[in-house]
């Protein structure tokens, strides 16, 4: 989301008749997007903007914004007395106004061409944002008080940034949301919206993330059968294992019940492709919690796991890590074992099948499960292709094009 962020910050500039640089020394203008997930993505970002100031005054006339959740948390009136060299400061609730800020530093855009920046992936997929911020009150998240209560778009408004980028040559669109399945505006549900989007010209392939896994109904497990556009992946965050601390994390389901939903999910897509989220180290979490989520790796059969050690982000005293950082890291360590053997076993589970490929280039695309996937040749840019499976080599598989 972060991205997506950065990306319309960047069309904003572009509209201004700027462009990308990646040397520092040639830049104008510099926007540092900070992250306050966890705390060391906020303690880079004030580290970033310290680094800063040797750009500012070397360019006095440069303009310097901070944006994004950490800055939301941390407030301009703090960011501007650390840092005097700061022009701009946007926090994340008003993202969608950085352009006003923009206005107010660099004047109104001239009269150009406008069309989306892709920064961070391919040309074939673009980001679309259909909600911001969260309603949802996980105990170990900041999310809702740095980026708001969930606010819909509108499908309409949905629609035409989809189109837009489609237009520009993206061939697979990624909808963004907190929890990207509750989505709802008006009589417009979430499976509805995926309808809509399924329905534009020029898609060949629709992706979203991160749904939760209270949020998914019988209509989207209906839709995800019967539409193949529809990615066969899912990024699915459970957290942990542990029941006990799933009510502590306030995530709304048990470790069957996410359990379950899989095997729903699975039998309306087989062969659907599913990764998640760990927290490792919460508040409480005993060794027999953490056996729990190590069985649950295996019992999930993840594709991918991101894993995390827990990271307070809440002044509150009973929040803090109960155990030393000794224990937590070994726990890390073993959690990332358990899920790159499962990663490897999930890998080889897909030689000697058929993958719907959307390549980037000749050799490289990456199939509808979202496994990286390459051949020797034939592939063509922005174009699907069926490529047989031969092999798995760490997180990608190796074939042909059929």
């Amino acid at each position: 989301m972060n991205e997506a962020d950065s990306e319309n910050i960047a069309a904003a500039f572009r509209r201004r008749g700027y462009a990308l640089t990646e040397d520092i020394k040639k830049a104008d203008a510099v926007v540092v997007n900070t992250c306050t997930v966890r705390q060391k993505a906020e303690d880079k970002a004030i580290s970033q903007i310290g680094r800063l100031r040797v750009w500012k005054e070397k360019r006095p006339d440069g303009k310097l914004f901070v944006v994004g959740c950490a800055a939301q948390k941390l407030g301009g009136k703090y960011l501007k007395q650390k840092f005097p060299f700061v022009d701009e400061v946007v926090g994340a609730k008003a993202i969608e106004q950085f352009e006003d800020s923009l206005i107010a530093q660099l004047g109104p855009s001239p009269e150009t061409e406008t069309s989306h920046q892709n920064i961070y992936r391919s040309p074939q997929t673009a980001y679309t944002t259909i909600m911001r911020g969260c309603s949802l009150k996980c105990s170990y998240c900041i999310v809702p008080a740095v980026r708001g209560p969930a606010v819909c778009l509108s499908p309409d408004a949905v629609l035409a940034d989809a189109a837009d980028k489609l237009k520009s040559g993206a061939k697979e669109i990624v909808l963004l949301g907190q929890t990207v399945n509750s989505y709802k505006y008006g009589k417009t549900t979430f499976s509805e919206l995926l309808r809509k989007v399924l329905a534009l010209p020029g898609l060949q392939r629709l992706r979203f993330m991160s749904p939760h896994p209270i949020y998914f109904d019988d209509a989207f497990l209906q839709l995800l059968a019967a539409e193949p556009k529809l990615a066969r992946h899912m990024h699915l965050p459970v957290q942990s294992g542990s029941d006990r601390i799933l009510k502590l994390m306030r995530r709304g389901y048990t470790r069957s019940g996410y359990l379950a939903l899989l095997e729903r999910l699975r039998a309306a897509a087989p062969g659907l492709a599913v990764s998640t989220d760990f927290i490792v180290g919460y508040p409480g979490e005993t060794e027999e919690d953490f056996k729990d989520t190590l069985l649950l790796v295996k019992e999930g059969r993840f594709s991918l796991a991101y894993c995390f050690k827990y990271s307070p982000r809440t002044d509150k005293p009973e929040m803090a890590a109960a155990i030393s950082e000794t224990v937590m890291e070994t726990r890390l360590e073993k959690l990332l074992a358990a899920v790159k053997e499962n990663s490897r076993l999930v890998l080889n589970e897909r030689i000697g099948k058929i993958e719907e490929v959307l390549f980037e280039t000749e050799t490289y695309g990456r199939a509808s499960g979202n496994f990286a996937v390459r051949v020797k040749a034939g592939g063509t840019p922005g174009q699907m292709a069926e490529v047989l499976v031969s092999g798995a080599e760490k997180n990608t598989l190796n074939g042909k094009i059929q």
